[in-house]
């Protein structure tokens, strides 16, 4: 895979399809190992991912006559 930034929707879709793959038993064992470590990567750029999203969530918490405030989603 290039080191271009993918969606997170297209890892999971690709995760799946290598998965499908592994589980089939039809590869070669070297074809197997490459996407295996494939997946790996991908794995790990997923949770980077989300990662970097959850610290983007936002919860809005308190009321009218406190005002609100904004703490990280954890």
């Amino acid at each position: 895979m290039t080191e271009e930034k993918i969606s997170l929707e297209k890892s999971i879709k690709r995760l799946k399809e290598i998965l499908e793959k592994l589980e089939s038993g039809d590869e070669s064992i070297e074809d197997s190992i490459k996407l295996y470590e494939e997946g790996m990567e991908l794995s790990e750029k997923c949770r980077e991912h989300l990662e970097e999203l959850e610290e983007r969530v936002k919860i809005l918490s308190g009321d009218e006559k406190k005002g609100y405030k904004e703490e990280n989603f954890k």
